[in-house]
């Protein structure tokens, strides 16, 4: 179905009343999983955001720094909602950046959020390298491999430039979990090759599926396990099965100012340059090169400018289920 993005804000609006969200967080929190939506990254727009919801009002209250040394800080985020805890880590992580040139900030103890792009550009919006990760419970597992040990991983990086910051937003698997999640609600079959069953065998039966898999084979796995330390032990945080629930899952933020002391200037000016030099590349085609992020601008412009969004019926039920406040229903 096509919904008006209006009709969805305001669903989404009366569920965060139902579930108790503070009335000055309230629209920060649609706006972040709608901006999933708008982009094209379903599995963590409305879909996320009904189940997330349901976690609400396990809120503890307002996140706090428990270690604090140097460029280095470890927030706990005492169960507050996603969206509103990683706002607290990037300016955390921005305000570092600008007293020691890095902010690189642990954050432990909080409900999940939805895109991680949105964080790392709010940090190169200040001219910084924004780079944001987190971690999972063991629910991936590499190329041949039947057995989930490293946490899905995503990974966001933001380049600032003179105009927008160049904005990356990747998992380190071939699909999201969130595709899992959802195909086993709704019945539908996964992508074919993502997922394999208890024996390692592929399957799109999102039923039988065990793990998801990490895309470029061992290479995959390398990056993905730089992650993991990084969203891990570099903060004494769990890993792998050790990662039991929501709230033992490691994020990580960080801002990173090259400029810092004067030692090195033009960093957005030789980033817009580099960037240029890409678009004027083209394929085999002829079509001109395309940078990171720059796809799933061009579907959030586009449904701005209709001011309507391709919906699942069944998410779209459940939201309204949501909105009614029934956060029990999935």
């Amino acid at each position: 179905m096509r919904a008006t993005i209006g009709s969805l804000r305001d669903l989404m609006g009366d569920a965060c009343q139902a579930a108790s969200v503070p009335k000055d967080k309230a629209a920060f929190v649609v706006e972040h999983y709608l901006a999933g939506e708008l982009r094209g990254r379903t599995s963590h727009g409305i879909a996320k955001f009904c189940f997330e919801s349901r976690f609400f009002p396990q809120r503890e209250g307002s996140p706090q720094i428990v270690r604090d040394q140097g460029a280095l800080a470890v927030i706990d985020a005492r169960r507050e909602i996603g969206p509103i805890s990683a706002a607290y880590a990037v300016d955390v992580a921005v305000g570092k950046a600008a007293d020691l040139g890095a902010g690189i900030i642990g954050m432990i103890n909080t409900q999940r959020y939805g895109i991680l792009a949105q964080w790392s550009e709010r940090i190169a919006e200040h001219g910084y390298l924004g780079i944001v990760m987190n971690t999972s419970r063991a629910e991936a597992t590499v190329h041949r491999g039947r057995t989930p040990v490293l946490g899905v991983n995503p990974l966001s990086f933001a380049i600032p430039t003179l105009d927008e910051p160049i904005v990356a937003d990747m998992s380190t698997t071939l699909a999201p979990m969130g595709v899992l999640w959802e195909a086993r609600r709704t019945g539908g079959p996964l992508p074919p090759g993502c997922f394999v069953d208890e024996h390692g065998n592929p399957t799109d039966d999102p039923h039988a599926a065990t793990s998801a898999v990490v895309f470029g084979e061992h290479r995959g796995l390398a990056l993905s396990l730089l992650l993991q330390i990084l969203t891990g032990s570099l903060f004494a945080f769990p890993m792998g099965a050790a990662v039991k629930s929501t709230w033992s899952t490691g994020y990580t933020f960080l801002a990173l100012d090259p400029s810092f002391g004067g030692q090195v200037t033009g960093f957005p000016e030789h980033n817009t340059q580099f960037a240029d030099a890409i678009r004027s590349a083209v394929t085999r085609d002829g079509a001109p090169m395309r940078l990171p992020g720059q796809a799933s601008k061009e579907r959030a412009d586009h449904a701005l400018a209709t001011g309507t969004v391709e919906l699942d019926d069944a998410v779209f039920r459940r939201l309204q289920a949501r909105a009614a406040g029934d956060f029990a229903s999935d």
